[in-house]
């Protein structure tokens, strides 16, 4: 108990570092998870814009152009009178200025007659209805070519534009990304830095001379103590983790708890928590200068952030990052985490990318693990 509680005293000195980081890891994820809420749910719907068309030609098509914008849109009649428009323009009163010069339906087989637009410059309400008008005038030169008049071609043209699809989207399980999948996307971060630190702090402390000799001149076995120094680490590593898990709670996402993929979640969470332990473990025999551990903890942490798909999502992150991240375990967890964050169910695929992943962070943890006490072993010898 003795070995224990010296242990458990170095981890009271740093707790205050450690609880700083969660406290600041939950109101980034609180905020991120709230921002993110019910994003990607809303599906396209198009704009009511206001519209304003200077008819110079009166004819069935200018007419019917009119018509067409008119069955989404709010569209105003007006006269030609340049100063006017463009002060509408300015105060937003209309958000597109249509003109359709004289002769516009006599010239329009040739092709060569164009329509003056004036809207606000490089917004979406110019693209959208420019399109819509090239595609609807498209659509009456197809019915005039399959021999139909200027009015029959204008009047089909204007039921196929007033004509609107069902679409039913199929449902393969896949849904936007959870909240609380938002909030474990920032864990290894959160894990590397307060591990290594903490870990490297606690290993240092041990490692001096006078804490050495009074071990090795005391009763306690060094089997007793290498137990005890492993049920203190894992104590800490086990509140850690059960912290974590408490992040669904913050961000008011209970339902995760009942969820289906629950027990996944605890197998990602624990494959990176032994991760992110092996390589503190393996920094912590390797360094021994306080600055150089407070260094390579935001060093480390931020640098596998960004390269792991952390702070940058996977999907803007180039394919050549991309290749050098997928031997770092760090970014299968978050591969794993957007898997089961944007489904409701796992399908024997997704399962198989899922236990390939779990595979992959085990594997780097026995390495480095590995290499701990290989470092251990040789440091041992020359002292």
């Amino acid at each position: 108990m003795t070995v224990f509680k010296g242990y458990m005293k170095i981890i009271q000195r740093n707790l205050a570092y450690m609880l700083a980081f969660f406290l600041i890891f939950a109101v980034i994820s609180i905020l991120t998870a709230r921002f993110t809420e019910n994003a990607g749910e809303q599906f396209f719907q198009p704009e009511s814009v206001s519209i304003t068309v200077v008819d110079q030609d009166n004819s069935a098509l200018s007419r019917g152009v009119t018509t067409m914008l008119s069955q989404d849109n709010q569209v105003s009649p007006a006269k030609l009178n340049r100063e006017a428009l463009t002060e509408a323009l300015y105060i937003r009163s209309t958000q597109y200025v249509l003109q359709i010069p004289e002769n516009f339906e006599k010239d329009f087989s040739s092709e060569d007659v164009t329509l003056q637009v004036t809207a606000v410059p490089g917004s979406a309400a110019e693209y959208y209805l420019n399109n819509r008008i090239d595609s609807f005038l498209n659509q009456i030169r197809a019915w005039q070519a399959g021999g139909f008049s200027m009015e029959e071609a204008v009047e089909q043209a204007l039921e196929q534009a007033a004509h609107s699809s069902k679409v039913t989207l199929l449902d393969t399980g896949e849904t936007s990304l959870a909240g609380y999948a938002v909030s474990f996307q920032y864990l290894p971060y959160m894990y590397l830095s307060v591990l290594i630190y903490s870990v490297s702090y606690i290993l240092k402390a041990f490692r001096s001379r006078e804490i050495r000799l009074r071990m090795n001149a005391s009763p306690v076995s060094p089997t007793r103590q290498l137990t005890s120094g492993t049920a203190a680490f894992l104590l800490l590593f086990l509140v850690f983790w059960g912290g974590s898990l408490l992040m669904p709670l913050l961000i008011g996402q209970g339902s995760f708890y009942t969820s289906n993929l629950f027990p996944w979640y605890l197998g990602n969470t624990l494959c990176l928590l032994i991760s992110a332990a092996s390589l503190a473990f393996f920094i912590g025999t390797l360094v021994q200068d306080d600055s150089a551990i407070n260094a390579l903890a935001n060093s480390i942490g931020l640098g596998i952030s960004f390269l792991c798909g952390i702070f940058v999502p996977l999907e803007l992150l180039s394919d050549s990052v991309k290749q050098f991240s997928r031997f770092l375990p760090f970014y299968w967890y978050e591969v794993i985490n957007r898997e089961l964050g944007t489904h409701t169910s796992l399908t024997a695929e997704i399962r198989g990318t899922v236990t390939q992943g779990f595979l992959i962070q085990a594997a780097f943890a026995l390495a480095f693990f590995s290499l701990t006490l290989a470092v251990n072993r040789k440091a041992s010898r020359h002292k």
